[in-house]
């Protein structure tokens, strides 16, 4: 099939490499990093590269199943597929990827080390514990008459004394069983799909693993609203849902429940679709990911079995858009991918999720979303009232996603991070301060109606500041689709104090006399301001870390006044300008 081409050749090309390159250790100075100074990647980027040498070679078996292997080990008709051999230096690789990840001290990231239970690292049960499980117990399911039959053995030795038995016969709550966020779904989902590929004929184990899988499924499901929104992100929703997805796939063809007929699984389905932007882009709101990447075969499977629409998807996913190298993702992309899910583009429409609060206005040439809720959300940020603006694939006001993961990052430093403060936003800050830290502090909707050609977003944001003398504070947007947006900032306050207007983007903005200019490759957007006081503009440029780690710069334009007591209004018009092709 034309449209794996690309991804069977990147697979094969590791695979190829594999005996000639030598495995990045996992050393024990690495693996105190993150207790020694609270960086991660020293350890993970290494844990990750395992993983993809271990899931190309599953995938390049997968793929010789199909019909692209050369002379091998007779594999009858395979699963699914048309092929009669899987391919002797494949399967070689494979043993020795396994092998060596039997070889890890402990399956689990060191940043995950409270989910162990009795300070046993090895037996602890967190995201990446099971999705190696997951990975581990398949491909031997899939594999194991060809491998080794030793691999095979210290592969099951493994699994069950790393994660089937403490799951299953240490009845304890489990830390993560008391979350509401993805890792209800991957850590169930990850083990239950292993204990399904493990225990064929163990029906007690499996029954005890899949009845505590499934109530961490209707857990994950509560915490959705209504209206199917996933407030941690899109490259969340790829990772919660997904593992979701491909959970009660697997359950329900072993003769399970289906658990894609509850009603507000439809709806979550859905999101994608709702929420992307019209070249595939995505809102980075809250620790997501403007460049999240869709799994082709998990669409395809959500299309298949409930209909839901689809987001721009221009191709398969390649091997490496998946850092972490998760299995499911991969092997359901070869087996499950459809051309019916590969490049569609939506109509421009409007779209409005009233529990998240998410307005996206996408599919023209410029395109805008904001954002009310709270700020006690998932992966959450300072940002209720926060907004993009977009124009021919480029982002001009940006929201800079997730940081870099540390431990300051998700302990009591996180909010001074910009990416998650409010200073990290396009929004006001209010005699220096920025919002407030809580469920509590919230953005209420006022209104929000479609005008045929944009839209209205009304919020009242005055709970999601704690301000003395500060009464109340109102942000409305009207958004125009042919590229005007007007932010209008309504504040009453009981003494004078001063009123900054923050814009933040990844393009350096340039101050003119009477504007400020975002100069994009393929368009501009030009800022000027409407107040009865004297604004002034100052630009900044902050140095920090993305989420992988890399430096990246961040342009933040300040509009300061100062202002007495009373009402004040503050009107900011930007105008998207597209430069001739």
């Amino acid at each position: 099939m034309t449209y794996l081409a690309a991804l069977e050749a990147e697979v094969r090309a590791v695979v190829a490499k594999a005996p000639d390159t030598v495995a990045p250790e996992l050393t024990y100075s690495l693996y105190r990093q993150f207790g020694d100074t609270g960086q991660r990647y020293g350890y993970e980027r290494p844990y990750f590269e395992r993983r993809g040498r271990l899931v190309a070679a599953g995938a390049a078996a997968l793929f010789d199943l199909r019909g692209g292997g050369g002379a091998g080990v007779d594999a009858g008709s395979g699963e699914g597929g048309d092929a009669s051999v899987v391919g002797e230096d494949v399967l070689s690789v494979l043993a020795d990827e396994l092998w060596r990840v039997c070889d890890e001290y402990t399956w689990a990231l060191p940043a995950h080390a409270y989910n162990a239970r009795d300070d046993d690292m090895r037996r602890c049960v967190d995201l990446f514990a099971a999705e190696t499980a997951h990975t581990v117990a398949e491909l031997i399911a899939r594999f194991g008459r060809w491998l080794p039959a030793d691999v095979v053995s210290r592969c099951r030795e493994e699994l069950l004394d790393r994660v089937f038995i403490p799951y299953a016969d240490d009845q304890r709550p489990m830390a993560w069983e008391a979350f509401t966020n993805n890792w209800l779904a991957v850590v169930a989902g990850g083990v239950g799909m292993a204990a399904l590929a493990f225990f064929p004929d163990d029906a007690k184990r499996l029954a005890m693993i899949l009845k505590r899988a499934h109530k961490s499924m209707v857990r994950y499901l509560a915490h959705f609203p209504e209206d199917g929104g996933c407030s941690e992100g899109m490259n969340y929703w790829v990772y919660g849902f997904g593992y979701f997805t491909y959970f009660a796939e697997a359950w329900r063809e072993r003769g399970g429940p289906d658990l894609l007929l509850d009603k507000k699984v439809r709806e979550i389905a859905a999101f994608p679709a709702r929420v992307a932007f019209g070249d595939g882009r995505f809102p980075s709101f809250s620790d997501g990911s403007e460049t999240a990447v869709i799994p082709t075969g998990l669409m395809s499977r959500l299309v298949e079995r409930l209909g839901v629409p689809v987001p721009y998807l221009p191709s398969v996913p390649s091997f490496a858009s998946d850092f972490c190298h998760r299995w499911p993702h991969l092997a359901r992309d070869i087996e499950w991918t459809t051309e019916r899910v590969i490049g569609r583009r939506a109509e421009p429409s409007a779209a409005y999720l009233p529990d998240l609060a998410w307005v996206v206005d996408r599919g023209g040439a410029v395109e805008f979303a904001a954002k009310g809720g709270h700020n006690d959300e998932e992966h959450n940020h300072l940002d209720v009232g926060h907004f993009i603006l977009r124009a021919d694939g480029e982002t001009l006001l940006a929201d800079l996603g997730a940081g870099e993961y540390t431990a300051d990052y998700f302990g009591p430093k996180r909010y001074q991070d910009v990416h998650t403060a409010t200073e990290g936003h396009s929004l006001p800050l209010i005699d220096g301060r920025g919002q407030s830290v809580g469920r509590e502090y919230a953005a209420k909707v006022e209104r929000y109606a479609e005008t045929g050609h944009g839209a209205i977003f009304t919020l009242d944001l005055t709970p999601a500041y704690e301000v003395p003398g500060l009464t109340a504070v109102g942000r409305r947007f009207t958004w125009q689709r042919h590229g005007s947006l007007v932010v209008v900032d309504r504040f009453q306050t009981e003494r004078a104090m001063p009123l900054e207007e923050l814009y933040v983007s990844r393009i350096r903005p340039v101050v003119e006399a009477d504007r400020v200019v975002w100069e994009g490759e393929r368009s501009r957007c030009v800022l000027t301001w409407q107040s009865p006081h004297v604004l002034t503009p100052e630009v900044e440029a902050v140095e920090t870390t993305g989420h992988r780690g890399a430096m990246e710069s961040v342009f933040r334009l300040r509009l300061r006044c100062s202002v007495e007591a009373g009402a004040t209004r503050l009107e900011s018009v930007f105008t998207v300008e597209r430069k001739e092709p």
